[in-house]
């Protein structure tokens, strides 16, 4: 997927006028400025690896998957911002945590935000247990659905709706205390019950490790059939640096999954449709126009207090009556969900919407914030497909 999505990149840059090349953290020679970076040859059609100028626009797919790698990664983009150039397309956020807070100092949103908490150790989530009965557990750098975990305390009433939401995914029987379902680290299903606190807690303690939780009021946010589900919305600044909804879906989980994910077996189908099918025609569509309206504001507030940003993947829960639920907020999103759906005028989007929001700042954008606020000069841009300058855009992957 990253490898077609960057070639098509290079592609409609070189259409549009602008360089694009792709590096690593690791190609960076900061002597002297210069960058090993790899482009792709539309004649040749091969990707050809030469040196480059540092570009003007940095656009940030940066993954990683070990701790070296997250390293080189930070500390190459703590150099990069701290300099009058180049420019990045958009600024990755933060924890789940930090955009929560971010979304509730805004005011806007909070009948749309789930109760969260930072899980400070596996003691809080009992403390969760004792007072709400159930509680989902998530990571706050995670994604694709790694790592959800959802806890109930599986007594009575409680684990009747257990085995009836959980599928086969749950365990759960008539002796056990607590029943757990979800995804491991490497999104493989997770079925457990346990005889009482202390040998779940010790469970807890050993699944989460090092990494940050937060503990989440658990949403019932599932379809007529039992399935999962939640709505995708991708929305990306267009070529007039103004946000706009590239598309939106529904993304449905496997029967007795806890999670909708694509990774975790998932499949995607039109939200009108689905909707219409769940809450009716005049109901589904004032949601749709709640999710529209919703996926307008959000990034604005965000931008009020993170800075620029240049699309996001916000995943939106819609419970049994209707309400809608922001779940997650991503910056670094995918765009799958478009060729699951065949929409070939949506994928193309949002595939063109980062240069063409590229080429909008560079045009543009006649200052810059330096690290502490203040305004610069920036330096005059004249876009070449063919000189290995600073005229260009660049996408980052690890």
């Amino acid at each position: 997927m990253s490898r077609d999505f960057y070639r098509k990149l290079c592609l409609i840059g070189s259409r549009a006028g602008l360089t694009v090349f792709v590096f690593t953290p690791q190609g960076i020679r900061w002597s002297d400025d210069t960058i090993s970076g790899y482009a792709f040859d539309s004649v040749a059609r091969r990707w050809i690896c030469q040196d480059y100028a540092m570009p003007d626009v940095v656009y940030d797919r940066c993954f990683f998957t070990n701790r070296k790698q997250y390293e080189a990664y930070r500390e190459a983009i703590r150099i990069l911002r701290s300099r009058p150039s180049p420019m990045f397309l958009g600024y990755g956020l933060k924890g789940k945590w930090e955009v929560q807070q971010m979304l509730e100092k805004d005011g806007r949103f909070s009948s749309h935000l789930p109760q969260t908490e930072e899980m400070r150790s596996v003691r809080s989530a009992a403390d969760w247990l004792k007072a709400r009965s159930e509680v989902l557990l998530k990571p706050q750098a995670g994604s694709q659905g790694c790592g959800v975990l959802l806890v109930r305390r599986a007594a009575g009433r409680r684990a009747s709706q257990a085995r009836k939401h959980g599928g086969s995914e749950n365990t759960a029987n008539a002796g056990a205390a607590f029943a757990v379902i979800g995804r491991d680290a490497r999104n493989g299903r997770v079925a457990r019950s346990f005889p009482d606190a202390a040998s779940l807690m010790r469970w807890l303690r050993r699944f989460t490790g090092q990494r940050s939780y937060l503990l989440q009021q658990y949403l019932p946010l599932h379809g007529r059939s039992g399935e999962a589900y939640d709505v995708r919305s991708l929305v990306q600044k267009d070529g007039s640096g103004q946000w706009q909804m590239t598309g939106m879906a529904v993304r449905k989980g496997q029967q007795g999954s806890l999670t909708s994910n694509l990774h975790g077996g998932g499949t995607v189908e039109p939200a009108k449709a689905y909707l219409t099918a769940q809450f009716g025609t005049v109901q589904s569509d004032k949601i749709l126009s709640e999710l529209r309206s919703l996926s307008k504001q959000i990034p604005e507030a965000l931008e009020q207090s993170h800075g620029r940003l240049a699309e996001l993947g916000i995943d939106f829960g819609v419970d049994i009556t209707g309400h809608i639920w922001l779940l997650e907020v991503n910056s670094k999103p995918g765009r799958s969900i478009f060729t699951y759906l065949q929409d070939k005028k949506a994928r193309n989007n949002a595939l063109a919407n980062p240069i063409r929001y590229a080429r909008y700042l560079l045009r543009h954008d006649r200052a810059k914030e330096s690290k502490d606020g203040t305004k610069q000069n920036a330096k005059s841009v004249q876009s070449s497909p063919r000189r290995s300058n600073g005229n260009s855009l660049l996408a980052d992957e690890a």
